[in-house]
């Protein structure tokens, strides 16, 4: 049984949530090293073979999960671009210089995902909020990059909100026929993706966290999650259209999903060309997604433990994903 609390700032209810911890076999990865070869500037050679590049452009939900408050979409558009660029701001350089790539955990898609999202670089649409520019580079267990992958991410608002939901969690809950901050975009050669969003929001019970799924050809290879470090949503979140919602109750360490896995950490440094809305400059963030192209991924709606009527949430009883 989990109560609701009130958090220490009493700004926000503060659902405990005890009974969602990540399933050990899901978060089992395989570090992999880049090895001596980075000292003399590593450029991977576009090696991965070409898979499935298809994209949707519209957008449906499925039925989440153990998430009875929440109700889905049937209908979506967007009026930015879509469709997968042909040419981004990243390269393999910018990622190699990450230093290492990681096999990602496979971990619960939380009860918002939808079946489709739209093919586009720019998710925005109306959300205000830090422009992010988010670089993704798909690669496999050599660490060679995977062309032709569908990568998609979601996301929360600056208030805690997910689009295509009615959760009943924040006062201007947006629904069913929303399609913000949701996206997808296919792989180059190089096996990297760019999208366009802004640094997202918090609510009870999660750390910082931004969605993603990987898919080659029909299947869904990985689900997973990336997160923040600390000081930076302290630094984001307490500033401008941020400050008035305070600061997460939820640090990553203290995360019930992620654990704080170090692996799941986003790359940030600033970025003086992105832009939001009247917002120029912002931040970018990379990170290396490492996974088996023949692999499934076991992350379902509400999945690991505690799926199907697990952690009560804030009002609406959103669950704690």
């Amino acid at each position: 049984m989990i109560d609701d609390q009130t958090d220490t700032t009493g700004t926000r209810p503060h659902p405990s949530a005890t009974g969602a911890e990540r399933d050990p076999m899901l978060s089992r990865r395989r570090i992999l090293t880049w090895g001596g070869a980075l000292g003399g500037g590593l450029v991977l050679a576009a090696c991965g073979s070409a898979i499935g590049s298809s994209g949707s452009i519209a957008s449906t939900t499925a039925a989440a999960a153990g998430s009875g408050a929440a109700t889905s979409s049937s209908t979506a558009t967007s009026a930015l671009a879509t469709g997968t660029p042909a040419t981004t701001a990243f390269s393999a350089t910018d990622f190699a210089g990450l230093g290492t790539c990681e096999l990602l955990p496979d971990l619960t898609a939380g009860p918002f995902p939808t079946e489709d999202q739209i093919e586009r670089r720019d998710v925005t649409e109306d959300r205000t909020g830090m422009p992010l520019r988010m670089g993704i580079q798909v690669v496999d267990e050599a660490c060679a990059p995977i062309a032709g992958a569908t990568v998609e991410i979601w996301h929360c608002d600056i208030d805690g909100d997910y689009s295509a939901y009615a959760d009943g969690y924040t006062a201007d809950d947006d629904g069913p026929g929303t399609t913000f901050l949701r996206g997808s975009q296919v792989t180059n050669d190089e096996g990297i993706v760019e999208f366009h969003t802004i640094w997202p929001g918090w609510y009870p019970s999660r750390a910082v966290h931004i969605h993603s799924k990987v898919h080659i050809d029909d299947s869904t290879v990985l689900t997973t999650q990336y997160l923040f470090e600390d000081s930076l949503n302290e630094e984001v979140l307490s500033s401008g259209v941020y400050a008035g919602f305070g600061m997460p109750d939820t640090d990553n360490a203290s995360d019930h999903v992620t654990g704080g896995d170090a692996d799941l950490l986003l790359a940030v440094n600033d970025d003086e060309d992105i832009s939001v809305g009247s917002t120029t400059g912002g931040r970018r963030a990379l990170i290396v997604v490492g996974l088996d192209p023949e692999g499934s991924s076991s992350g379902g709606s509400g999945g690991g433990p505690g799926a199907g009527g697990g952690p009560g949430g804030g009002p609406g009883g959103r669950p704690g994903f």
